[in-house]
């Protein structure tokens, strides 16, 4: 093998192990976040915050969204109080031996899942977090965070007729 070619090899298993360490890279550690100057419209700007979906007995979801109101308020915006409530549907588990209610059957509740965004802070996420334990009546409340992107307007938009302000059957 001459030098040249020898060369090239190695060049192209470098580039190889690069691309490969890259892409185990990308799916091991998080995406960098984009430069906020790219997801910013006209209209609205993309922040990151954090996105609490809660699994909540359907009995229960006023006391817990009021304990997570009077904790963080769910602002969005000039909105405050923001909230979204899926249907309601079955959740199931059974207790295993260690449980506070000790082994047993399945048992099937009504639950409604109850989902709110709040600001990237760990401070504002740990009082909503809190507040949704201290209400909740399970042991082990299936309660999901994830760090998303949310918009938020920024206006410009008050010409537009399908906002319902502009649309003439409210007037």
């Amino acid at each position: 093998m001459t030098e040249q070619r020898r060369l090239l090899a190695q060049a192209a298993f470098g580039a190889l192990l690069f691309v490969a360490g890259a892409a185990l890279g990308a799916r091991l550690a998080p995406t960098p976040p984009a430069s906020p100057d790219l997801l910013v419209a006209d209209t609205y700007r993309v922040e990151r915050a954090y996105l609490v979906s809660a699994h909540v007995r359907t009995s229960e979801v006023d006391a817990v969204l009021g304990a997570v109101v009077g904790a963080v308020g769910l602002d969005y915006g000039k909105y405050d109080r923001v909230a979204f409530l899926d249907a309601p549907g079955m959740e199931q588990f059974r207790p295993r031996e260690g449980s506070k209610s000790g082994p047993g059957d399945v048992i099937r509740e009504p639950t409604t899942i109850v989902s709110f965004s709040v600001p990237l802070d760990v401070a504002t996420l740990r009082r909503a977090l809190d507040a949704i334990r201290d209400k909740h009546s399970y042991e082990e409340p299936v309660i999901y965070v994830q760090e998303v992107w949310r918009t938020r307007a920024t206006g410009g938009d008050d010409k537009n007729p399908n906002r319902w302000w502009n649309r003439k059957s409210n007037r």
